[in-house]
C-alpha cells in the first residue's frame, strides 16, 4: 500500500495512539459531514410534498451522504498533506495481466464475501442472535423500485464512498503505523460499528449487534484484498456488486413475488 508504515514507528506508543484517534475522527467528520450534506435535500424534496424517507430522499441521501465521505478524505489528505494515503490503479488494456488479476481479484472477493455472509447469518441464528436488518431494507419493501435505484448506486456512490472513507482513509491513516493485520482488523471495526445506526431502528440493538459483527467481518475480507492488490478499485468493485446482488434480490422477492427454494 502507499501508506505503510516503517520500522521506526513500531516503538512508539503515542504514534499508534495518533493514528487510531485521526482513524476515529476521519469516520467521525465523515459521518457528520455526510448527514449535513443531505440537510438541503430536505427543502427540496418538500418543495414536491416530498420525505426525505421516500424514494426520491433515499437515492438523493445515498449519493449526497457517499459525497461527503470522500469530500472527507480528499480535505483531510489536501490539509494533512499526506500524498499517497491510499492506492488506486484504473483499468488498462496495454497491462492485460494485470487488468486480468484484478477482475479475478473482484470475483473472488465477491463469492468470498456472499460466502461469508451467509455462514455468518447460519452462525448467529445458531446462537441466537439475529443478524439485523438495515433500514433501507425496509425501504425497499415499502417501494421495491427504489432498489432498482440502489443497484446502479451501489457501483457509482456506495462502493466508492465507502471504499475511500474505510480502506482509502482509515486502513490509510492506520497502515502509516500499524503492519497489515492490526491495520485491517482496526479499520473492519471502525466499518462495523459505523454501520450499527443504520439498524438500530430497524431491528433494535439485539440485531444491530449481529450486523455489526457480519459488517466487522466482511469489512475484513475487503480489508484483506485491498491490502493484497494494492488497488482501492478492488474492494469499490466488489462492495458494489455484493449490495446490488442484494438489493436485486430484494427487487426480485418484493416486486417479482419470486421466492427460490433455497
Amino acid at each position: 500500500m502507499a501508506a505503510e508504515h516503517t520500522d521506526g514507528t513500531r516503538s512508539d506508543p503515542l504514534r499508534y495512539l495518533s493514528a487510531i484517534t485521526t482513524a476515529f475522527g476521519l469516520v467521525v467528520a465523515g459521518f457528520l459531514v455526510a448527514n449535513l450534506i443531505v440537510v438541503p435535500l430536505v427543502p427540496v424534496l418538500s418543495a414536491f410534498d416530498l420525505s426525505i424517507r421516500s424514494t426520491p430522499g433515499y437515492v438523493g441521501s445515498t449519493l449526497l451522504q457517499n459525497v461527503g465521505f470522500a469530500a472527507v478524505v480528499f480535505a483531510y489528505i489536501r490539509y494533512a498533506d499526506v500524498a499517497g494515503l491510499f492506492d488506486v490503479r484504473w483499468p488498462s488494456l496495454s497491462h492485460p495481466r494485470r487488468l486480468l488479476r484484478d477482475l479475478g481479484w473482484v470475483l473472488v472477493g465477491f463469492v468470498l464475501l456472499v460466502a461469508a455472509s451467509q455462514a455468518v447469518s447460519i452462525l448467529l441464528q445458531g446462537i441466537g442472535l439475529a443478524p439485523g436488518t438495515n433500514r433501507i431494507v425496509s425501504a425497499v419493501r415499502a417501494d421495491p423500485t427504489l432498489a432498482l435505484y440502489l443497484i446502479a448506486l451501489s457501483f457509482l456512490a456506495t462502493g466508492p464512498g465507502e471504499e475511500i472513507l474505510f480502506r482509502g482513509g482509515v486502513q490509510g491513516i492506520l497502515r502509516r503505523v500499524f503492519s497489515p493485520v492490526p491495520a485491517v482488523l482496526l479499520s473492519s471495526a471502525l466499518f462495523g460499528i459505523a454501520h450499527a445506526t443504520a439498524t438500530i431502528a430497524a431491528s433494535g440493538l439485539a440485531g444491530a449487534g449481529g450486523y455489526v459483527v457480519s459488517t466487522f467481518l466482511l469489512g475484513l475480507i475487503l480489508g484483506g484484498l485491498y491490502e493484497y492488490t494494492d488497488n482501492l478499485l478492488v474492494p469499490a468493485l466488489i462492495h458494489g456488486a455484493y449490495n446490488a446482488v442484494t438489493f436485486a434480490q430484494l427487487y426480485a422477492l418484493e416486486a417479482l413475488s419470486f421466492h427460490p427454494y433455497f
